[in-house]
């Protein structure tokens, strides 16, 4: 019989054993739980908070980048009316060089005038005392169409340097 109550004792100290073991194991579960749910929630918490920060870089870039856009779409609308306006200058040189109203002419400096060269060379020389040739009429086309051109080339030049400045700004 002692050997059989020692046996009930080693069962019960066993089962004692087992039985507070499952505790600290449910204890632990409940407390790795606890500790993972308040992990979780600052987790949760540092990722809204990276959110809203983000939320709010984004309205700000957006306005200015709508500032940008209005500032941009203002000077298109300037250099546009600016090219529209040289083309038309260029437009109205040339039809009045074509139809004969306008002429161009260079100055010159005819050495007869000055009386360097002798009256008996006078049957060829240019001597009405303008000092003023004009310019042939199809070279006059030609130095319209390269300097309205050029015109046209320096309006866009300056729009998009313009451009680049203003999209470049605070960078």
């Amino acid at each position: 019989m002692i050997a059989l109550l020692k046996q009930y004792k080693l069962i019960a100290a066993g089962a004692a054993l087992a039985l507070a073991f499952g505790a600290g194991m449910v204890v632990r579960g409940w407390w790795a739980t606890a500790t993972i749910s308040e992990l979780n929630a600052e987790h949760a918490a540092y990722r809204e908070a990276i959110s809203r920060e983000h939320a709010q870089k984004l309205v700000v870039l957006a306005g200015e980048q709508k500032a940008i856009q209005q500032r941009l779409s203002a000077l298109d609308q300037q250099r546009y009316g600016e090219l529209r306006h040289a083309q038309q200058e260029i437009d109205r040189l040339s039809a009045a060089v074509a139809d004969g109203s306008r002429r161009l002419s260079v100055r010159t400096s005819c050495p007869a005038a000055a009386g360097s060269v002798s009256a008996a060379t006078g049957a060829g020389r240019l001597d009405d005392g303008s000092q003023r040739a004009d310019i042939h009429e199809e070279d006059a086309r030609r130095i319209v169409a390269i300097t309205g051109g050029a015109d046209a080339c320096a309006v866009k030049l300056t729009a998009l340097q313009e451009w680049a400045r203003e999209v470049t700004k605070g960078n």
